[in-house]
């Protein structure tokens, strides 16, 4: 369900252009006719990604607006089976194809006990290996090291086997070496800009005094740089949050009249759509879905630690509920009382199956002018990140198409990198533009007024977001 609103956000009159005449006399915020009002703030500045992003200093310098990552893969992987395996006598030999080169001769593969007849698994050591470079599938002869295993049920296609360890004699040649190779995407830096227009005089008149109470500023241009510089805030965010590539030809003109290409990237929901694990939840997220949580991180070779989960109020609100009846069956509710000052219950962690799991509601997500819009999901949505670092290389893309020398850094899943080389730093350009004034703004045109700019070019860095997990709601 969605949920419940009050009356709809008072935006403040919200519209294109600039602060003018018409603008001052519609607003009526001169200070006469002596009128006064209250200033209030109708609807809070809550918790952004990016803010979570800028306090743990999730960000770097880069010099290029394109970045090749190169992210290390696991130094171990399982042998998946690519067709069935037959079943066999006890003592015999069986042969395994797969589309990995990993196992190597000598080494052991563990059989599950559900196709091995037994308790627990299995070890078959293998004897030769084969590869079909027209097919691109291994073929390995493997033996049982006890002769009463057995293949007792065959082992279906895209089966995972655990690979051992080698297992050899005395005297007996070393095994042939293992490589390790890489993951590599693209990142493209997103330009964002946003203007404050102001007609000449504006900035002198009197307001009135309430104005002056603003927490944005006690002028107009205090007032309008700082919610600028929000509103540029709020534009990054959402690139973090929902951006997309340009793959349909958008352009726009420079001032020589050239088309040059809109740059843009996947921003992190679309990215976790297409790459992430996905946790599917019905109703409300209980302690059963935290219980996968360490499942589903080890599925991925990452074992132990905790993990961040930013969260949107309805989800947080079903957590809340299901942690209120997992206290009332496991403790009668005894938690809930709090030094005769009140009652009340709030989760901000979670320790289930042996897994820390920190919980952090994502005020943007429940802002009805943006993500909390009627019809939307961000406040069912949830995204949960280990605490592991990911070790990348870094090659930025010169325009030639030359790629730079790599750099090696250990990064989280999510980090802005800020094109700043060479003496220009686009992290956030605030320029003025004026024509005749009186703020001391230098001149460049006959026009009596005056602008502020903004603009920002920044890249999104994704990194091992097969170790992240979104949830939704089914």
């Amino acid at each position: 369900m969605s949920t419940e609103k009050g009356p709809a956000v008072r935006t403040g009159g919200l519209g294109g252009g600039g602060f003018t005449y018409g603008w001052r006399l519609l607003n009526e915020i001169t200070e006469k006719p002596q009128e006064y009002g209250e200033l209030v703030q109708l609807y809070g500045d809550g918790l952004r990604t990016f803010d979570i992003m800028m306090w743990a200093k999730n960000y770097i310098d880069i010099s290029t607006r394109e970045q090749l990552v190169l992210e290390e893969g696991s130094f171990w992987d399982t042998l998946d089976t690519a067709a069935q395996v037959s079943t066999s006598a006890a003592g015999e030999n069986i042969t395994i194809t797969s589309l990995k080169g990993i196992g190597r001769v000598n080494f052991n593969v563990h059989i599950q006990p559900a196709y091995s007849g037994t308790k627990v698994a299995v070890s078959y050591n293998i004897q030769s290996k084969s590869y079909n470079a027209g097919t691109g599938i291994y073929t390995y002869t493997c033996k049982p090291l006890m002769d009463t295993f057995q293949i007792a049920v065959a082992i279906p296609a895209s089966t995972p086997l655990i690979v051992g360890g080698y297992q050899g004699a005395a005297g007996s040649q070393q095994p042939e070496g293992l490589t390790q190779g890489f993951y590599s995407h693209t990142h493209t830096s997103r330009i964002i800009k946003e203007t404050i227009n102001f007609e000449g005089g504006q900035n002198a008149i009197l307001e009135r005094d309430a104005l002056g109470q603003s927490q944005y500023g006690s002028s107009l241009k205090a007032r309008e740089l700082v919610k600028a510089q929000l509103r540029a805030n709020h534009q990054v965010n959402d690139a973090i949050l929902m951006g997309y590539p340009n793959t349909n030809s958008l352009t726009q003109l420079n001032r020589g009249g050239d088309s040059n290409p809109v740059f843009g990237d996947y921003g992190l929901i679309p990215a976790m759509y297409n790459d992430a694990m996905k946790q599917y939840y019905t109703g409300s997220y209980t302690e059963d879905n935290f219980d996968t949580l360490k499942f589903l991180f080890a599925s991925q070779g990452i074992t132990g630690g905790s993990a961040m989960f930013l969260l949107g109020q309805e989800l947080g609100l079903s957590i809340e509920n299901s942690g209120l009846k997992f206290l009332k069956e496991y403790s009668g509710g005894s938690d809930l009382y709090d030094n005769l000052k009140g009652i009340g219950f709030g989760i901000k962690e979670v320790f289930k199956n042996n897994f820390k799991t920190y919980l952090t509601e994502v005020q943007e997500f429940n802002n009805p002018v943006t993500y909390a819009a009627d019809g939307y999901n961000f406040e069912s949505l949830g995204m949960i990140f280990h605490d592991s670092k990911i070790t990348a290389t870094l090659n930025g893309i010169n325009p030639g198409g030359m790629n730079a020398a790599g750099k090696k850094v250990s990064l989280g899943h999510m980090t802005l990198g800020y094109l700043n080389h060479g003496g220009e730093n686009r992290k956030m350009i605030v320029a003025n533009r004026a024509g005749v004034n009186g703020m001391g703004i230098p001149t460049s045109d006959d026009w009596d007024d005056s602008a502020t700019y903004m603009l920002s070019e920044f890249m999104l860095l994704l990194l091992g977001l097969n170790r992240s997990i979104l949830v939704l709601r089914t």
